[in-house]
């Protein structure tokens, strides 16, 4: 199961800049997209929240060192999927084709540098994270189509 937190509660939103703060958060899971109102207030909520969920991987432009902690706690993996403003849509492309970085305790500090939101700071990272090839990322690409209700199947 893949979050993302968005800024609008429509499917193809862009993806929020903040974590704790966002709006909405997709939740992908099975080849099924549902958007649901983030009620918590601030990041170690939400990934309790999202934890609560069964959440497994979180994509991200931004997060809090204290959140970050909580979700390997919980071995939640969170990738990074850039500074610059990027629809749902191609975060979950990208996150299947591999090009997302995975964040960890050694590259957070790199990724995600104190006070660096939103200051036009630019980072390019080169992926570590190798095509997925879990179920979620098969329906994300649209290759398998199950009759669900309220299903969203993505292509390029």
């Amino acid at each position: 199961m893949i979050a993302v937190p968005l800024k609008m509660e429509k499917v193809n939103s862009a993806v929020s800049p903040l974590f704790g703060k966002a709006k909405y958060f997709a939740i992908a899971n099975k080849g099924e997209i549902q958007i649901l109102k983030n009620v918590c207030h601030g990041g170690n909520q939400v990934a309790m929240w999202l934890h609560s969920l069964g959440v497994k991987k979180l994509l991200v432009s931004h997060m809090g060192a204290n959140p970050f902690e909580k979700l390997i706690q919980f071995g939640m993996e969170s990738y990074f999927v850039g500074e610059e403003r990027i629809l749902f849509k191609e975060a979950l492309l990208a996150y299947a084709d591999g090009d997302l970085m995975r964040v960890d305790k050694g590259n957070f500090d790199t990724i995600f540098p104190p006070h660096s939101h939103s200051h036009g700071e630019k980072h390019h990272h080169h992926s570590h994270h190798k095509g997925n090839d879990t179920t979620d990322t098969f329906l994300i690409r649209g290759i398998h189509n199950p009759p669900l209700m309220n299903t969203y199947h993505f292509t390029k």
